[in-house]
């Protein structure tokens, strides 16, 4: 679906941002590293096909042709220092209107959630996942608690997200003038006062960060395809 798909034909790009280091888990680049015997990016990949009509991922250089013979499917290119630096080249070298920003760290992400994310960025412009936190949520400043905030009123970020490709390069650029690198991209809307549209996440879609994710994902494995 993506290898040989014209321009004129993409209308959804996925995005794979894929060139981190790992440090915290410490394991090495995480896109890499195998769950039920494929590497991640391979499950992603195959994820991404079936949501968008082209997949592209950035990766390390060093890594660069290990991704290319791993996902002769995709489009692959060299990442950047930052996981905001490597979205602003994905967003640059994707070709379709819509873009679906996936997470290398979060694999296990069902079609329905990236499809109902999609649909809402649709309608709004962008859009993302969102976990119900199932407890209050404090609000803390320099150590104490500044404010509480009930677990209705707040969610927690997930990928994927969604934005057309004019609004995440409009923002992007901004946010190149103002030398900003959130950790979020959608935090970017967020900030610029743009309607965001939350779509309810999913509690098995973790992000695999620290040693204990890894360990959990083993168990989660059911929800890679």
């Amino acid at each position: 679906m993506t290898g040989c798909v014209s321009m004129a034909e993409v209308q959804v790009s996925c995005l794979i941002p894929s060139a981190g280091s790992g440090d915290r888990l410490g394991l090495g680049c995480k896109g890499f590293l195998e769950l039920a015997g494929r590497p991640l990016l391979r499950w992603l990949a195959d994820k991404g096909r079936r949501v968008a009509d082209e997949v592209v991922v950035a990766v390390p250089a060093d890594r660069l042709d290990e991704a290319n013979a791993l996902l002769p499917d995709c489009r692959v290119i060299v990442g950047g220092e930052t996981r905001h630096d490597s979205v602003a080249l994905l967003a640059r070298a994707a070709r379709g209107d819509w873009l679906l920003l996936q997470d290398a760290a979060r694999p296990f992400s069902s079609i329905a959630l990236c499809a109902a994310v999609l649909a809402r960025a649709r309608e709004t412009g962008c859009a993302g996942a969102f976990v119900d936190p199932e407890v209050p949520v404090a609000r803390l400043r320099d150590g104490k608690v500044a404010a509480v905030l009930l677990r209705h009123e707040a969610g927690v970020f997930q990928s994927p997200q969604a934005f057309s490709r004019e609004t995440m390069r409009r923002l992007l650029a901004h946010a190149q003038e103002r030398g900003y690198r959130p950790q979020s991209t959608l935090q970017l809307a967020i900030d610029a006062g743009i309607e965001v549209a939350a779509v309810a996440g999913e509690k098995h879609n973790i992000k695999l960060t620290t040693p204990i994710d890894w360990r959990v994902a083993t168990l989660l494995e059911e929800y890679l395809t």
